[in-house]
């Protein structure tokens, strides 16, 4: 039996009964987290020092395509009409196996290094079996906690497969659901599907009911600009009697406050990307509040880091300024400034963790720490200047840390990345695989005439 006792931390878990501890032990006993208190025993026990950090629950990012280690920054200047062109278009199809497995090993220790314990992996590099073979390889090699979402082949075109696509989903996901079995595994399954604003009504209904049979969640891009209106997503599935809580919505930033209700109702869970919904202009605001307001915690995303950062921090800053300015745009319009504002930074700090837990039906796992959950624990060193003095912690990490403030990662109780380091020789083999898939995917295009000349290799 392993067992890990972290000492002397701040811990913040998040847990209604627990609440927040501000000198506390947390001990894991294979991959569980066992007691939490002041001063257990450590006989036996690898001890790791936390003082002068704060210990939170492993962060969970609830939308991102893993796969793009590789093209950071590809989607700076872009809509989403001009994200399509260039990486669904543009790259995706010039991807092998071989950079699947470095893009989405980069992808997932990049998640990893800033405190991302669990992603949803929204993966359409599936391009073949080999490829989806290759990806599951990668989330397992990194440590990461994952749930791989196999989505539609888009490398077999673009076009094919998202606009009023009636290609079923592809039939391999049932070879993978057989390799993919336990459902409490690290890395477990889902399906990652277009929805009615990507294929007709008749493709819709198979991809979900193929979903059900496999017993696995669903995923899908909904309230899209440009798609929504026309097919009306929430309509269409309630409808089609397809609505349930087992359907996640990325995105929804067009939804109003029907289908947001309606999502609630049937148990299901919505996902706003802050950055990227509104870098991308696929919304005003993020749907954020409007979704608190139907009874919907929304949960957090990066969603794309070809045209988002790598971690949830800044999205936790970018969901509290865009709702307070969206809640308070009337009264300021109207020369009258609020006296209070409302969402808080417990709140998204909440939506990074227990919303995200939730959204995938993990909640009995991870989001809190508490005894009985997977040790899933990052450690965020509050010495630095830019968070220190530590006067109210949840505030303090929410508006200024980023990645190089987590010190430490715990995944299932198993040390990933310490003293600010990843661990272990896979980073520095990631490191090396990536640099080489980013040369092959520049040798295969002339990236610079998609990219432009900064991207010249």
């Amino acid at each position: 039996m392993s067992r890990t006792v972290i000492r002397n931390a701040h811990v913040v878990t998040l847990d209604d009964q627990l609440g927040d501890l501000p000198r506390a032990d947390i001990a894991i006993e294979d991959g569980t987290i066992t007691t939490i208190g002041a001063d257990l025993d450590t006989t036996g026990a690898t001890v790791i020092d936390a003082a002068g950090k704060v210990a939170l629950p492993g962060l969970v990012d609830s939308h991102r395509h893993v796969w793009q280690g590789a093209i950071g920054g590809a989607g700076g200047k872009v809509s989403l009409g001009g994200y399509f062109g260039i990486v669904l278009a543009g790259l995706l199809d010039r991807y092998e196996p071989a950079d699947v497995y470095a893009g989405v090993l980069w992808g997932a220790l990049q998640a990893i290094n800033a405190g991302i314990t669990t992603v949803a992996d929204w993966s359409h590099i599936v391009t073949t079996p080999e490829h989806a073979d290759e990806n599951v390889r990668a989330l397992r090699d990194s440590g990461i906690r994952a749930l791989f979402l196999y989505g539609p082949p888009v490398g077999q075109g673009v076009m094919r497969w998202f606009h009023e696509s009636t290609e079923r989903h592809p039939a391999d996901v049932r070879r993978m659901r057989n390799l993919l079995a336990d459902d409490s595994a690290r890395v477990t399954m889902g399906l990652a599907l277009r929805g009615p604003e990507f294929a007709t009504p008749e493709t819709t209904e198979y991809d979900f009911h193929l979903a059900r049979e496999l017993g696995v969640p669903i995923s899908i891009h909904s309230g899209i600009p440009g798609y929504f209106l026309k097919y009306r997503t929430i309509e269409t599935l309630d409808r089609l009697n397809l609505l349930g809580p087992d359907v996640h919505h990325a995105h929804g930033a067009q939804f109003g406050d029907a289908d947001l209700a309606r999502i609630a109702t049937t148990g299901g869970a919505i996902t706003p990307c802050p950055t990227v919904d509104m870098s991308m202009a696929m919304g005003t605001f993020p749907v954020t509040g409007r979704a608190l307001a139907q009874g919907l915690t929304p949960a957090l995303a990066t969603d794309t880091v070809a045209g988002a950062g790598t971690d949830l921090f800044s999205e936790m800053r970018v969901a509290l300024a865009a709702e307070r300015s969206r809640a308070n745009a009337a009264a300021l319009e109207r020369d009258e400034p609020p006296a209070t504002v409302d969402l808080d930074q417990r709140d998204v700090l909440r939506f990074a963790t227990v919303a995200g837990a939730a959204a995938w039906g993990m909640q009995e796992r991870i989001g809190t720490l508490s005894p009985g959950k997977r040790g899933d624990v990052i450690l965020i060193d509050v010495d630095r200047p830019h968070l220190a003095p530590l006067n109210d912690p949840v505030t303090t990490i929410v508006l200024n840390a980023g990645p190089a403030d987590v010190d430490t990662v715990l995944v299932d109780g198993v040390v990933v990345k310490r003293a600010g380091r990843l661990v272990g020789p896979i980073a520095e083999r990631a490191r090396e695989l990536i640099a080489d898939s980013r040369h092959r995917l520049f040798a295969r295009a002339n990236l610079a005439d998609v990219l432009g000349p900064n991207w010249a290799a």
